[in-house]
């Protein structure tokens, strides 16, 4: 390669750690089972019930760092440029802060007009072809209409095809899950799905269980000291049935991963106000190391990193449409 893809990273020192003993997050596992005279009942259509403090608290085995500025509210509705998104693994020992920071993954965006994204290990660059052609890790297509939901695929480390652009295959724009049967090389492949026009809420059905995005109230955020402006919670869902009542089954929710947005850990060169920005990026790997097959808990994390991109995606989109409204509305006005 002439030149690496990707650019030098604003800082050879990441934040600080928000999760050290003075302030560890008090969310955890929850189970909804018989209902509460209080409260309603809930299902993975619904609003999550709270976490419940008596429980396992979530613990993060590996924590990352998602660098990118997202958009200001001062701006055009214009699609973002098609910068590189370093993903960096934050180092366990203090012994690795001096050390320079390389990438742990990357996102690329072949064109400015297109949503479509994949995310490649540099590790796996080789710095001696001429020709740039990335092994991707995953894939995420935006497909243009409605019911039409993002789909993901994921591809075991070293099995997909080299190619300078995965989205140049036949039938691009409208990939199918059935076609899936016939490449080997893919390991998983979902759609992500919203309970509603509306909603912030992502979801999604994959091999590794069923799992939901969604963004924490108020009250999670002050578990977190100091609280994040912005906090995101991965939880996978399981439905019980219990014998007490057969015909309504319980589900219980268990957070996975956290993206946490707060001053000391968000995106440098972004604000509180930013959309689609990145910040701390934690996953708790327990659940997958003791019961996962052998390469599953690193299948885990390039999912919840490929899964929380979308998220900031979607920010970015619901941002430049309320831009386009605002501008629409200053130019209709009347005298």
């Amino acid at each position: 390669m002439a030149s690496q893809i990707y650019p030098s990273p604003p800082y050879n020192t990441l934040p600080d750690d928000p999760f050290s003993s003075s302030h560890r997050l008090s969310t955890s596992s929850t189970s909804t089972g018989r209902p509460d005279p209080n409260s309603d009942s809930h299902s993975i259509m619904t609003a999550p019930p709270p976490y419940d403090a008596a429980a396992t608290p979530f613990l993060p085995t590996i924590q990352l760092q998602i660098e990118t500025p997202g958009k200001p509210i001062l701006s055009l509705p214009l699609p973002p440029r098609p910068d590189p998104i370093p993903i960096f693994t934050i180092p366990s020992s203090s012994s690795s802060e001096d050390s320079p920071l390389t990438p742990t993954y990357l996102s690329l965006r072949p064109t400015r007009s297109s949503g479509s994204c994949f995310l490649i290990s540099p590790s796996s660059l080789d710095p001696s072809s001429s020709e740039e052609e990335y092994t991707p890790l995953s894939t995420t297509t935006y497909r243009f209409g409605p019911n039409r939901p993002p789909l993901v695929r994921l591809y075991l480390p070293g099995t997909a095809t080299p190619t300078s652009n995965p989205f140049l295959s036949p039938s691009p724009s409208d990939p199918s899950p059935d076609a899936d049967d016939n490449d080997l090389s893919i390991w998983d492949s979902f759609p992500l799905t919203s309970p509603s026009l509306l909603s912030r809420t992502t979801q999604f059905r994959s091999r590794l269980g069923t799992l939901q995005w969604r963004y924490a109230s108020r009250a999670e955020r002050r578990a977190i000291s100091p609280p994040p402006s912005s906090l995101l919670v991965l939880e996978r869902i399981v439905r019980v049935s219990r014998s007490e009542n057969p015909h309504k089954p319980e589900e219980i929710r268990t957070p996975v991963a956290q993206l946490i947005r707060s001053e000391e850990c968000r995106s440098a060169g972004s604000s509180r106000s930013s959309a689609g920005n990145g910040g701390r990026l934690v996953v708790d790997l327990r659940g997958w190391e003791v019961e996962g097959e052998k390469g599953e808990g690193e299948m885990v994390v390039v999912m919840v990193v490929t899964t929380a991109l979308v998220m900031l995606k979607k920010e970015v989109d619901r941002r430049r449409a309320q831009q386009i409204m605002v501008m629409a509305g200053a130019s209709g006005g009347g005298p």
